[in-house]
């Protein structure tokens, strides 16, 4: 499962540039009405990348084997935002860019260690030349991290800090905001162990990104779903289960959204058969006309039928990225985690879905 979510992550990006070409010579296929706007802001350009790469481990708790077999990725998004002129006349920051990312992190397979999370980070870019620039990231890494600990296999949920550091060469002549992204993370958890990793990979700085507004074919829309797609529990002995959800959801402004769904997560046979309802808020980015790229988070209040069989509160995580097929259908892929808190039963959930927007 986490190879699926690794080609579909991978994809995006390259995805997007393709349509990017696509654009120029024909007309988009996204309709050009109300429901988006397609009013600019060449100052804050929205921002994606996929790397993969390899690494080790080091540090509390290592033992074994400690690279990580080539299975790390990460995949980013994000905006730029606006230095106000003073800090950038104190600071000389008239040239460089400040960007927020949010992002997912793999940390691969070393022995004992398979940790994965999610994060945001503070991204300073500064151009050294035409053809490259400097990057240099820092913020909190929300870790999942499956290990056995005295001869128990636990989930363990931790709060650390990944320090990012990436080479973004010119491929402009290929498309507008192209780069090759060549990057050294390091990332440092309390009383846990270490790692750092390179990786490499491709971005895109998407400028004259469309603003989200509301649709003037319904006073009051509402985008209803259905999903389905894997799920995958975050155990050695586990199998992956077939899993279906259906969702509401709500956007407000440019950037903002909310949603609730019935989630299915299916039966893996060992140790989780649960079925929930999830809140979630969500940050969305338009990436273009057809494509945008958001992340989710909220409480979830599932049962497990092969646990307690009571109701346990939990959290879900998700990241997602979206196409347009008309005005009112879109596609996605979606990857969320189960948190549970409780050093067990954290689930990956890997779904393919099609919204289509009514009116209340």
């Amino acid at each position: 499962m986490r190879y699926i979510s690794l080609f579909v992550l991978l994809m995006a990006p390259l995805i997007a540039w393709a349509q990017d070409h696509e654009n120029k010579d024909i007309k988009s296929s996204f309709p050009q009405d109300a429901s988006h706007s397609i009013t600019t802001d060449s100052d804050n350009n929205a921002y994606a990348s996929a790397t993969i790469g390899n690494g080790f481990a080091y540090g509390k708790g290592v033992v074994g084997d400690r690279y990580m077999e080539g299975r790390t990725f990460e995949f980013r998004f994000g905006k730029e935002i606006s230095v106000p002129a003073f800090l950038a006349e104190k600071f000389n920051l008239h040239d460089a860019k400040l960007r927020l990312d949010l992002f997912h992190f793999n940390e691969g397979h070393p022995d004992n260690n398979h940790r994965d999370g999610f994060g945001a980070q503070m991204v300073y870019r500064k151009p050294v030349s035409q053809k490259i620039n400097l990057e240099l990231g820092l913020g909190p890494y929300f870790s999942m991290n499956t290990t056995t600990i005295k001869g128990v296999e636990l989930n363990e949920a931790k709060l650390g800090a990944l320090l990012s550091v990436a080479a973004l060469v010119d491929l402009n002549r290929f498309s507008p905001g192209l780069h090759m992204r060549y990057a050294l993370n390091h990332v440092s958890m309390p009383e846990k162990h270490s790692s750092v990793a390179l990786l490499v990979g491709i971005g895109k700085y998407f400028d004259k990104v469309p603003a989200r507004i509301q649709s003037e074919s319904y006073s009051n829309p509402i985008w209803l779903g259905i999903t389905a797609g894997i799920s995958q529990t975050n155990h050695g002995v586990s199998e992956g289960a077939l899993g279906f959800s259906v969702e509401a959801k709500k956007y407000y402004g440019n950037h903002w959204g909310a949603s609730i769904s019935g989630i299915m997560e299916g039966d893996d046979e060992v140790r989780v058969h649960r079925n929930g309802v999830a809140a979630q808020g969500w940050f969305v980015q338009p990436l273009d006309k057809n494509w945008a790229a958001s992340a989710g988070i909220g409480p979830y209040v599932a049962m497990n039928k092969r646990g307690t069989n009571n109701h346990q509160l939990h959290s879900l995580i998700s990241f997602q990225v979206e196409r347009y097929i008309d005005i009112k259908w879109k596609g996605f892929v979606n990857f969320s985690r189960v948190t549970t808190f409780t050093s067990k039963n954290d689930r990956d959930l890997f779904r393919i879905g099609l919204m289509k927007e009514f009116g209340i």
